[in-house]
Protein backbone atom coordinates (compact mmCIF):
# COMPACT_ATOMS: atom_id res chain seq x y z
CA UNK A 1 0.00 0.00 0.00
CA UNK A 2 2.96 2.69 -1.03
CA UNK A 3 2.53 6.11 -2.34
CA UNK A 4 3.14 7.42 -5.78
CA UNK A 5 2.89 4.34 -7.54
CA UNK A 6 2.64 3.70 -11.23
CA UNK A 7 -0.19 2.23 -12.63
CA UNK A 8 0.76 -1.08 -15.42
CA UNK A 9 -0.73 0.02 -18.83
CA UNK A 10 -3.32 -2.78 -18.80
CA UNK A 11 -4.73 -1.50 -14.92
CA UNK A 12 -4.77 2.02 -16.96
CA UNK A 13 -6.81 0.39 -19.42
CA UNK A 14 -9.09 -1.50 -16.89
CA UNK A 15 -9.68 1.39 -14.51
CA UNK A 16 -10.26 4.03 -17.12
CA UNK A 17 -12.98 1.53 -18.70
CA UNK A 18 -14.57 0.73 -15.62
CA UNK A 19 -14.76 5.11 -14.87
CA UNK A 20 -16.39 5.27 -18.23
CA UNK A 21 -18.77 2.52 -17.63
CA UNK A 22 -19.93 3.06 -13.95
CA UNK A 23 -18.78 6.31 -13.06
CA UNK A 24 -16.82 7.74 -10.51
CA UNK A 25 -17.84 6.60 -6.89
CA UNK A 26 -16.76 8.83 -3.82
CA UNK A 27 -15.65 7.66 -0.46
CA UNK A 28 -17.39 9.56 2.61
CA UNK A 29 -15.54 7.99 5.62
CA UNK A 30 -16.56 8.87 9.09
CA UNK A 31 -13.00 8.28 10.82
CA UNK A 32 -14.43 6.09 13.29
CA UNK A 33 -12.05 3.19 12.71
CA UNK A 34 -13.14 1.03 15.82
CA UNK A 35 -17.11 1.55 14.95
CA UNK A 36 -16.06 0.11 11.04
CA UNK A 37 -14.15 -2.67 12.44
CA UNK A 38 -17.05 -3.92 14.88
CA UNK A 39 -19.68 -2.68 11.98
CA UNK A 40 -17.22 -5.09 9.46
CA UNK A 41 -17.31 -7.90 11.43
CA UNK A 42 -21.15 -8.44 12.19
CA UNK A 43 -21.64 -7.40 7.99
CA UNK A 44 -19.55 -10.97 7.48
CA UNK A 45 -21.86 -13.81 6.26
CA UNK A 46 -24.86 -11.42 5.81
CA UNK A 47 -26.85 -8.77 4.05
CA UNK A 48 -26.15 -4.99 4.51
CA UNK A 49 -29.48 -4.50 5.89
CA UNK A 50 -29.03 -6.90 8.42
CA UNK A 51 -25.77 -6.00 9.64
CA UNK A 52 -26.86 -2.53 10.00
CA UNK A 53 -29.63 -3.54 12.14
CA UNK A 54 -27.42 -5.58 14.17
CA UNK A 55 -25.21 -2.25 15.04
CA UNK A 56 -27.54 0.08 15.23
CA UNK A 57 -29.35 -2.22 18.20
CA UNK A 58 -25.75 -3.01 19.39
CA UNK A 59 -24.77 0.41 19.67
CA UNK A 60 -28.57 1.10 20.82
CA UNK A 61 -28.20 -1.32 23.83
CA UNK A 62 -24.61 -0.42 24.47
CA UNK A 63 -23.80 2.98 24.47
CA UNK A 64 -19.99 2.54 24.73
CA UNK A 65 -17.41 0.35 23.34
CA UNK A 66 -16.20 -0.29 27.13
CA UNK A 67 -19.83 -1.56 28.01
CA UNK A 68 -19.78 -3.89 24.69
CA UNK A 69 -16.64 -4.98 26.22
CA UNK A 70 -17.46 -5.58 29.91
CA UNK A 71 -21.30 -7.12 29.43
CA UNK A 72 -22.04 -10.97 29.21
CA UNK A 73 -21.08 -12.11 25.99
CA UNK A 74 -24.90 -13.25 25.24
CA UNK A 75 -26.04 -9.79 26.22
CA UNK A 76 -23.87 -9.11 23.38
CA UNK A 77 -25.32 -12.26 21.34
CA UNK A 78 -28.78 -10.83 21.61
CA UNK A 79 -28.33 -7.40 20.71
CA UNK A 80 -26.62 -8.38 17.58
CA UNK A 81 -28.65 -11.43 16.42
CA UNK A 82 -30.69 -9.95 13.40
CA UNK A 83 -27.17 -10.53 12.08
CA UNK A 84 -26.75 -13.87 12.12
CA UNK A 85 -24.20 -15.90 13.61
CA UNK A 86 -24.80 -14.12 16.80
CA UNK A 87 -22.70 -16.57 19.55
CA UNK A 88 -19.37 -15.84 16.91
CA UNK A 89 -19.38 -12.78 16.02
CA UNK A 90 -20.21 -12.09 19.70
CA UNK A 91 -17.05 -13.59 21.12
CA UNK A 92 -15.01 -12.07 18.36
CA UNK A 93 -15.98 -8.62 18.76
CA UNK A 94 -15.53 -9.07 22.71
CA UNK A 95 -11.83 -10.24 21.87
CA UNK A 96 -11.08 -7.39 19.87
CA UNK A 97 -12.06 -5.15 22.43
CA UNK A 98 -10.08 -6.71 25.62
CA UNK A 99 -7.11 -7.22 22.96
CA UNK A 100 -7.20 -3.11 22.41
CA UNK A 101 -7.55 -2.88 26.28
CA UNK A 102 -4.86 -4.74 26.75
CA UNK A 103 -2.70 -3.31 24.49
CA UNK A 104 -3.25 -0.07 25.95
CA UNK A 105 -2.99 -0.96 29.68
CA UNK A 106 0.64 -1.89 28.65
CA UNK A 107 1.00 1.29 27.17
CA UNK A 108 0.03 3.02 30.66
CA UNK A 109 -2.69 4.69 28.76
CA UNK A 110 -6.75 5.55 30.03
CA UNK A 111 -8.35 7.12 26.38
CA UNK A 112 -11.69 5.45 25.50
CA UNK A 113 -11.12 2.53 23.06
CA UNK A 114 -12.36 4.47 19.47
CA UNK A 115 -10.26 6.91 20.34
CA UNK A 116 -6.89 4.74 21.37
CA UNK A 117 -7.64 2.53 17.60
CA UNK A 118 -8.05 5.97 16.17
CA UNK A 119 -4.49 7.21 17.66
CA UNK A 120 -2.31 3.95 16.85
CA UNK A 121 -3.56 4.25 13.08
CA UNK A 122 -3.32 7.37 12.13
CA UNK A 123 0.47 7.06 13.27
CA UNK A 124 1.04 4.48 10.94
CA UNK A 125 1.64 4.09 7.11
CA UNK A 126 -1.45 2.25 5.57
CA UNK A 127 0.52 -1.08 4.97
CA UNK A 128 1.71 -1.09 9.03
CA UNK A 129 -1.56 -0.09 9.47
CA UNK A 130 -3.52 -3.03 7.56
CA UNK A 131 -0.75 -5.24 9.18
CA UNK A 132 -1.64 -3.94 12.86
CA UNK A 133 -5.12 -4.70 12.44
CA UNK A 134 -4.62 -8.15 11.16
CA UNK A 135 -2.61 -8.66 14.97
CA UNK A 136 -6.29 -8.14 16.15
CA UNK A 137 -8.18 -11.42 17.30
CA UNK A 138 -10.53 -12.61 13.84
CA UNK A 139 -9.21 -9.80 10.97
CA UNK A 140 -8.11 -11.13 7.88
CA UNK A 141 -6.90 -9.28 5.17
CA UNK A 142 -9.98 -8.07 3.81
CA UNK A 143 -11.41 -6.60 6.76
CA UNK A 144 -8.42 -4.38 7.72
CA UNK A 145 -8.52 -2.99 4.54
CA UNK A 146 -12.18 -2.42 4.26
CA UNK A 147 -11.71 -0.41 7.87
CA UNK A 148 -8.96 1.92 6.52
CA UNK A 149 -10.34 2.27 3.33
CA UNK A 150 -13.83 2.79 4.22
CA UNK A 151 -13.69 4.73 7.40
CA UNK A 152 -10.66 6.32 7.11
CA UNK A 153 -9.58 6.83 3.43
CA UNK A 154 -6.93 5.47 3.26
CA UNK A 155 -5.60 3.19 0.27
CA UNK A 156 -6.33 -0.31 1.18
CA UNK A 157 -7.60 -2.42 -1.65
CA UNK A 158 -10.22 -5.28 -0.15
CA UNK A 159 -10.08 -8.42 -2.21
CA UNK A 160 -13.72 -9.47 -1.83
CA UNK A 161 -14.64 -12.45 -3.81
CA UNK A 162 -16.08 -10.05 -6.64
CA UNK A 163 -12.73 -7.98 -6.62
CA UNK A 164 -10.90 -10.91 -6.62
CA UNK A 165 -12.94 -12.87 -9.30
CA UNK A 166 -13.10 -9.64 -11.33
CA UNK A 167 -9.39 -9.11 -11.33
CA UNK A 168 -8.75 -12.78 -12.44
CA UNK A 169 -10.88 -12.85 -15.28
CA UNK A 170 -9.67 -8.94 -16.72
CA UNK A 171 -5.94 -10.68 -16.41
CA UNK A 172 -5.05 -7.80 -13.16
CA UNK A 173 -3.65 -10.79 -11.16
CA UNK A 174 -2.76 -14.14 -12.28
CA UNK A 175 -5.30 -17.32 -12.16
CA UNK A 176 -3.40 -19.11 -9.20
CA UNK A 177 -3.57 -15.80 -7.16
CA UNK A 178 -5.47 -16.33 -3.97
CA UNK A 179 -7.32 -13.34 -2.41
CA UNK A 180 -4.47 -13.19 0.47
CA UNK A 181 -1.82 -12.49 -2.24
CA UNK A 182 -3.99 -10.16 -4.10
CA UNK A 183 -3.86 -8.02 -1.66
CA UNK A 184 -0.04 -7.57 -2.32
CA UNK A 185 -0.14 -7.91 -5.30
CA UNK A 186 -2.52 -5.04 -6.45
CA UNK A 187 -1.33 -2.41 -3.78
CA UNK A 188 2.05 -2.38 -5.87
CA UNK A 189 0.43 -1.55 -8.86
CA UNK A 190 -2.60 0.68 -7.89
CA UNK A 191 -2.32 4.47 -7.49
CA UNK A 192 -3.56 5.46 -3.91
CA UNK A 193 -6.43 7.90 -5.60
CA UNK A 194 -7.43 4.45 -7.73
CA UNK A 195 -8.35 2.72 -4.86
CA UNK A 196 -11.43 3.46 -3.61
CA UNK A 197 -13.31 4.03 -6.89
CA UNK A 198 -11.59 0.55 -8.39
CA UNK A 199 -12.84 -1.45 -5.64
CA UNK A 200 -16.59 -0.12 -5.63
CA UNK A 201 -16.52 -0.65 -9.62
CA UNK A 202 -14.88 -3.94 -10.19
CA UNK A 203 -17.57 -4.88 -7.45
CA UNK A 204 -20.12 -3.33 -9.26
CA UNK A 205 -19.09 -4.92 -12.67
CA UNK A 206 -18.89 -8.43 -10.85
CA UNK A 207 -22.34 -7.97 -9.68
CA UNK A 208 -23.79 -7.09 -13.14
CA UNK A 209 -22.12 -8.42 -15.68
CA UNK A 210 -19.07 -10.98 -14.29
CA UNK A 211 -21.17 -13.08 -12.87
CA UNK A 212 -19.64 -16.25 -10.65
CA UNK A 213 -21.60 -18.43 -12.84
CA UNK A 214 -22.76 -17.16 -16.45
CA UNK A 215 -20.89 -14.30 -17.30
CA UNK A 216 -22.69 -11.68 -19.76
CA UNK A 217 -19.60 -11.42 -21.51
CA UNK A 218 -21.94 -10.03 -24.94
CA UNK A 219 -22.43 -7.20 -23.05
CA UNK A 220 -19.27 -6.52 -21.08
CA UNK A 221 -17.73 -2.89 -21.77
CA UNK A 222 -14.34 -4.72 -20.82
CA UNK A 223 -14.88 -7.55 -23.10
CA UNK A 224 -11.72 -6.58 -25.51
CA UNK A 225 -9.44 -6.15 -21.62
CA UNK A 226 -10.69 -9.56 -20.75
CA UNK A 227 -8.01 -12.87 -20.03
CA UNK A 228 -11.11 -14.55 -19.23
CA UNK A 229 -12.59 -14.49 -23.45
CA UNK A 230 -8.71 -14.13 -24.27
CA UNK A 231 -8.71 -10.50 -25.50
CA UNK A 232 -5.65 -10.41 -23.21
CA UNK A 233 -3.22 -13.05 -22.13
CA UNK A 234 -2.85 -13.03 -18.52
CA UNK A 235 0.60 -14.20 -18.08
CA UNK A 236 1.87 -10.19 -20.05
CA UNK A 237 -0.65 -8.32 -17.88
CA UNK A 238 -1.02 -9.91 -14.60
CA UNK A 239 0.89 -8.48 -11.58
CA UNK A 240 4.03 -10.36 -11.05
CA UNK A 241 4.07 -11.99 -8.03
CA UNK A 242 7.68 -12.21 -7.21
Amino acid sequence: MATSIIPTIHLTRVYDLLLDTYGTPVNEPDYDPLGGLIGTILSQHTSDINSERAYKKLIGTFPTWEEVRDAPTYQVAEAIKSGGLANIKSVRIQDVLHTLTEQQAQQGGSKALAEYLSDELAQRATEEAWRYLQQLPGVGPKTAACVLMFHLDRPALPIDTHVHRTSQRLGLIGPKVNANQAHILLARVTPAEWVYPLHVNLITHGRQICHAQRPECGRCSLYHACAYVGSVNAQETAVPVS
